[in-house]
């Protein structure tokens, strides 16, 4: 999978680290994604202790979507260095992927968050994590 670095990493600077898998879900021209807390995001998360990317995101797209994983599909890496909105130093290590799901749309398993399908114009205006709009912005040029 190719790795993208966005963002500077400071010296001496101590940094929070997350790990992530999303899907880049891109289905009858619409994109697939949650929004939870008025906050946009693609489908995926944390990968828990034990769970490799393929197990993250089945498990996040039933949870957060509903969305049964049909097919998974290397895309890019990001490893993203930014300043979160609650002033923390972030090290964000994305990784993206193409995901194609079943046309069946069932109940999410956590109430959490809300299926979201959006265009590709209104998705550009409403994206805010910086590494998620790159894999987009990445997936745009490559499609």
């Amino acid at each position: 999978m190719k790795k993208v670095i966005l963002g500077e990493k400071k010296k001496n600077v101590k940094y929070d680290f997350r790990e992530t898998c999303f899907g880049i879900i891109f289905k009858n021209d619409k994109f697939y994604l949650t929004e939870k807390h008025g906050e946009l995001s693609l489908v995926g998360g944390g990968v828990e202790v034990g769970e490799n990317h393929f197990e993250t995101l089945k498990r996040e797209a039933i949870e957060e979507a509903g969305l049964q994983v049909l097919e998974i599909n290397d895309f890019v890496t990001i490893d993203c260095f930014w300043h979160t909105i609650d002033n923390r130093e972030m090290e964000s290590l994305a990784n993206f992927y193409l995901v194609k799901v079943s046309d069946e749309i069932l109940e999410a398993t956590e109430n959490v968050s809300n299926l979201v399908i959006l265009d590709e114009k209104e998705l550009l205006k409403r994206l805010s994590l910086p590494y998620q709009k790159k894999a987009i912005e990445l997936y745009l040029q490559e499609r």
